[in-house]
């Protein structure tokens, strides 16, 4: 019998000839789940291609070479996918991973090479967010680089991350979560059938109110559920995605990644998503400013030219987070053509110089200076000389000029 590396390696050259490169549109789904049974926790089965950049993040044991399903994640391309930094706390190491793509159905402790129209695959580097803090779970990030790079095809497609000028995600939205958790807070045991469900996104100040929770949410968190629970991610969920549709562009955008919450779809208690858009240049930094660009969501209008981002805001916690107490804002209008520099606030022109008025009187700023009939005089006869003291030109000029505002108001 070959081993298993062998048949990995089999498996990979099978499919070859599909996208190695994963550069297609992102963020399309392949199929649609009819809605069906209540089951994530109140969620339904998904068919295979619903949610085609899921991945199932799964423990090798090496004794008996066997997989256990224990996180999601985001296939960002063929190099690369999304996941949460707490998947990796006990286990740190590459070979202590396997990544399967294109699934619908697991097997929890499967020993047998991932079959068509699966792909199954190791891991290179696992990268975790530098300032992330377990107790806390801030900065709960990271990415894993896959080796050899998984092709798309039928079932396996990318996802979509927001762009730079999107800002946080809108509030109120329906969006959707994905995950092969638990299905009650206290079944320990994963599903084997992908769940989907509907979650509204919860406003930060309410989620973080005190009979929530508490001022633990960070302006780079994302709140998502329901007031009364029943519906939410779970444990096995963690890493996977938060989807919120894209009206104009018609595709999903990952939005959030699975994090934390207290307990499993209890009231109050919505489940907590670690926000995308704040660590898009973070992303940027470790899979190449390229590779995101190729992982957003595209702009309507193109430039050849690529626009510098926007400030994201710190990963810190702030008093008073930038979204935390007003709407998001509005986002600027599309990009023009490449010849053009990038949009922005209107400019504001010089007015054009304009024509030669006829003669008026200036605006009358003080009270002009009354002077006496032998004043008056003694100018006139001046003037007739054509004689001024030079020691009193500026006065006198600006009285002669004064004297025909003095006659045409008299």
């Amino acid at each position: 019998m070959l081993p298993t590396a062998a048949l990995l390696l089999l498996a990979v050259s099978a499919v070859a000839k599909e996208n190695a490169t994963c550069d297609g549109p992102c963020g399309l789904r392949f199929r649609q789940s009819s809605q069906g049974s209540g089951r994530v926790v109140g969620g339904q089965d998904t068919t295979i291609g619903a949610w085609p950049w899921m991945v199932s993040l799964q423990v090798f044991t090496s004794h008996n070479h066997r997989r256990y399903h224990a996180c999601g994640g985001t296939l960002l391309n063929s190099h690369w996918l999304l996941t949460a930094a707490h998947c990796f706390v006990s286990k740190k190491k590459v070979y202590d991973w396997r990544l399967i793509f294109g699934a619908s159905e697991i097997v929890y402790g499967n020993d047998k090479p991932a079959k068509p129209p699966q792909q199954e695959r190791y891991v290179e580097k696992i990268v975790i967010h530098e300032k992330y803090v377990p107790s806390l779970e801030h900065n709960d990030i990271a990415l894993m680089k896959i080796t050899p790079p998984v092709p798309c095809g039928q079932f396996i497609g990318t996802g979509c991350l927001p762009q730079f000028r999107a800002g946080p995600p809108r509030i109120p939205q329906v969006c959707w979560v994905a995950g092969w958790g638990f299905l009650k807070e206290k079944v320990y045991r994963v599903t084997p059938t992908l769940q989907e469900a509907r979650v509204n996104l919860i406003d930060l100040d309410l989620c973080n109110s005190t009979q929530w929770y508490n001022g633990r949410i960070r302006s780079t968190n994302v709140c998502a559920g329901y007031p009364e629970g029943k519906i939410d991610t779970c444990q096995g969920d963690s890493g996977g995605p938060l989807m919120c549709r894209d009206n104009v562009a018609n595709t999903y955008v990952v939005v959030g990644i699975t994090s934390w919450g207290v307990g499993c779809a209890r009231a109050k208690r919505p489940g907590v998503y670690t926000a995308t858009w704040p660590y898009l240049s973070w992303i940027a930094s470790k899979i190449g400013s390229n590779a995101l660009h190729m992982a957003q969501l595209p702009t309507p209008f193109h430039s050849t030219s690529q626009a510098p981002p926007a400030k994201l805001p710190s990963a810190h916690p702030s008093a008073r987070p930038p979204w935390y107490f007003q709407r998001p804002p509005r986002p600027p209008p599309p990009s023009p053509p490449a010849s053009q520099p990038r949009p922005g606030p209107r400019p504001k022109l010089p007015a054009p110089p304009p024509p030669p008025p006829p003669p008026a009187p200036p605006p009358v700023t003080r009270p002009p200076q009354v002077l006496s009939f032998a004043k008056r005089l003694q100018q006139l006869i001046e003037i007739l000389k054509g004689k001024t003291f030079s020691s009193a030109k500026g006065y006198y000029e600006m009285e002669t000029t004064d004297l025909p505002e003095l006659t045409a108001t008299s």
